[in-house]
């Protein structure tokens, strides 16, 4: 059974040799056709390198003018101000855009974070800066985005530290003790068990020196050489190429933080500078034309130079019979794989100017200008040569006659010896460079066709706009501008797009904490790992046929239409919101190139809470009814109010004329008394006359009752 077992392990290790020899295989049949493909082009990436530095063409002779026209440099110097305005002119430069309603507020998060990453967290304009301008002389530009887990490694000393912060230090997983000291104490103390006194040593200070072992675990971005990228030949474009790969010089030291075992890269140390193809050297000489290609030859371990390479390439390699991406990591000559791993997205982002249908690498405006730049610096240097042959013609002396020094003298004023009149003759030459200019102008203008790069689109050429109407001179510079904003729209949908989505793909798949930015003066925390990867981009190119200025006064329009509608219809109509006005004025600072508008505006506006709502206005005909009702209600009050001041007239009258009656009835008592003797009971005739008074008010209470009811009782007789 054991046997069995060992005889199936060899025949599976036996497979697993094979199967990497045959990768291997592949590997080196695809880097050496797209090493052969690649310099070919290199070539010609090395000879406008040359045409951009002002070193091509030579002159064809050492006795003839040296001038050499730099067309190609002027070109790209002036479209590079324009691209860059066009990307870093806005703050965002990418943005994400959302899936529904719900997923507003975090789209606009990970479009702040991810930007944030580019442009603060890396050197995202100086990175661009040097791809657009190998994109612009040499093609292509290279970006290469990657998550970088490399350990960094940095040293400390202490000084007279006390205990707690030695502790706080040692405690740190990241720090590594290299050397240390303490400072001891003697202190006595009485230990009241045994009743002795005890003596101990404290440490009181530390002097400590520590390594601290950082990862960096980050997005990382940066620019790529051209000629350190290969590309398959037959590859349409960069994301669906067969083969991709970057080849490059890594130090010992580089390759150990990247995980990799040191005994295993220290094997292939030392192959650095003579790995690398001397073809792959053109374009690099040709940039820096001070670097011999020679390295320094280091005893340290660490500072040895790794011929490393990255291979990027479509293969079966788990035998599923379909092919996927795999990244192979091989060191030295042979190609020593050190790692084989399925990989995702290709992490190098290509820009090219003018892409060729069909075909992954392009051209570019130098490749256009530089026939014009050759052919002008010939122009001018014949046109040199005449003007130097017309200052300074050619002599003709009778040998043994002149001396031969001072007719070679070309200082003014110094004379010439000879021993008889006549022995020196000059070959007058006139001067025909005059003829020529006319050819400079054409070249100019093939130039000016080629790029959009004009001294009149630059508004550098006072004579080509005098006495022109302003609608000519914006058709002149729009239609310059109109090259460079395609140069710009090539750049946006081909390397941008894919730049900012990888590193959005990149920190959804490793970050894996919270992470917290500053935006707009506030600290935002973000979480990457809820995000979603498969959001659609857009770039914000700032192109348009309207120059700033015009933007602006546009936008100024625009803000004035704002604050009277808003003024008209309320800060809370339908139209136009308070956000939208701070949208304009935003854009309005940025445009006159201010990039921060929190510092003068609040960016974003909070709800304003709901007005109150104001009652709906009542119909005419009810208010009409309510306006009867309450008069008749007002007019049964006053019919009450009116019986109620009869009745309480009516019981006063009554009262008087009793009070009256009385009075006469007692003076008439009195007098019957005296006259005749009678006995009056006066107080049965005042018990009689109550019963009535109560009878009376009885009634004129059930009359006052009755017009309040409509039921008015009769009266009765008293």
């Amino acid at each position: 059974m054991a046997k069995k077992i060992k005889e199936e392990t060899v025949k599976v290790e036996v497979q697993e040799a094979m199967s990497m020899d045959n990768l291997v295989g592949v590997i080196k049949s695809e880097m050496d056709d797209a090493k052969d493909f690649i310099h070919q082009v290199g070539s010609e990436r090395a000879e406008s390198t040359e045409y951009y530095l002002g070193t091509e063409p030579e002159g064809t002779s050492t006795l003839q003018s040296e001038y050499v026209s730099t067309d190609v440099r002027e070109s790209v110097l002036f479209m590079l101000p324009s691209i860059m305005r066009t990307f870093f002119g806005t703050k965002k430069i990418v943005e994400f855009v959302p899936k529904g309603p719900e997923d507003i507020q975090l789209a606009e998060q990970q479009t702040d974070y991810i930007n944030y990453l580019i442009r603060e967290k890396n050197p995202g304009f100086q990175v661009l800066y040097d791809v657009f301008k190998d994109a612009l002389v040499r093609k292509t530009g290279f970006v290469k985005v990657f998550w970088d887990d490399s350990i960094t490694s940095t040293t400390h000393e202490y000084s007279n530290i006390d205990p707690q912060s030695y502790q706080a230090l040692i405690l740190d997983k990241n720090v590594e003790v290299i050397e240390e000291s303490a400072t001891q104490e003697t202190i006595t103390t009485f230990d009241p068990i045994s009743g002795e006194e005890v003596t101990q040593e404290i440490p009181v200070s530390y002097d400590l020196t520590i390594r601290r072992l950082k990862p960096k675990d980050q997005v990382c971005i940066e620019s790529v050489p051209p000629e350190e990228i290969l590309i398959s030949r037959h590859a349409r474009d960069i994301e669906t190429a067969s083969y991709v790969a970057h080849r490059m010089v890594k130090s010992v030291s580089e390759l150990i933080a990247m995980g990799y075992d040191p005994e295993e890269i220290e094997e292939y140390a030392g192959y650095g500078g003579s790995s690398l193809d001397p073809e792959s050297y053109e374009e690099e000489q040709a940039r820096n034309p001070f670097d011999n290609m020679v390295y320094p030859d280091r005893n340290d371990a660490g500072g040895k130079d790794v011929y490393y390479v990255e291979h990027y390439l479509y293969y079966d390699f788990d035998g599923d019979g379909i092919d996927e991406r795999i990244r192979v990591c091989t060191a030295g000559d042979g190609l020593h794989v050190l790692n084989v791993e399925p990989w995702d997205e290709l992490p190098i982002c290509m820009f090219c100017p003018d892409p060729e249908p069909h075909t992954a690498i392009g051209s570019c405006p130098a490749d256009y200008l530089k026939p014009i730049q050759a052919a002008k610096s010939q122009i001018m240097r014949d046109t040199l040569d005449s003007l130097g042959h017309s200052i300074f013609p050619r002599m003709g002396i009778v040998e043994g006659q002149v001396n031969v020094d001072d007719v070679l003298n070309t200082d003014i004023g110094q004379p010439i010896r000879m021993r008889a009149p006549g022995m020196v003759q000059p070959f007058a030459v006139p001067f025909v460079g005059k003829e020529a200019f006319p050819v400079l102008g054409y070249l100019d203008e093939s130039k000016e066709n080629r790029t959009g790069v004009s001294k009149a689109s630059a508004g550098l050429n006072a004579e080509a706009l005098q006495s022109t109407t302003s609608a000519a001179v914006t058709a002149t510079m729009s239609g310059a501008q109109g090259r460079v904003e395609l140069i710009c729209r090539h750049f946006a949908e081909g390397g941008l797009k894919a730049m900012f989505k990888t590193v959005n793909n990149l920190v959804i798949k490793h970050q894996n904490a919270q992470d917290i930015f500053r935006l707009n003066g506030k600290f935002i925390p973000v979480d990457p790992r809820y995000w979603d990867s498969d959001k659609d981009m857009v770039v914000n190119v700032a192109i348009s046929k309207s120059s700033d200025q015009e933007k602006y006064q546009v936008l100024t329009g625009l803000a004035a239409k704002q604050e009277q509608i808003m003024q008209t219809l309320g800060p809370q109509n339908p139209l136009v919101s308070m956000q939208q006005y701070a949208n304009t004025l935003t854009r309005m600072i940025e445009l006159a190139g201010f990039q921060d508008a929190q510092s003068f505006i609040n960016t974003e506006v909070p709800p304003m809470p709901p007005m109150p709502q104001e009652p709906p206005q009542p119909d005419p005909a009810a208010l009409l009814a309510q306006a009867e009702a309450q008069k008749a209600q007002v007019q049964a009050q006053k019919a009450i109010i009116d019986a109620e001041t009869d009745r309480m007239k009516i019981i006063m009258d009554d009262d008087r004329q009793r009070d009256i009656e009385e009075a006469q009835l007692r003076v008439k008592a009195l007098e019957l008394q005296a006259k005749y003797g009678a006995q009056i009971n006066i107080a049965e005739i005042n018990a009689i006359m109550e019963r009535d008074r109560e009878n009376i008010r009885q009634n004129a209470k059930d009359q006052a009752q009755g017009l309040f009811t409509g039921n008015v009782p009769p009266t009765q007789n008293i």
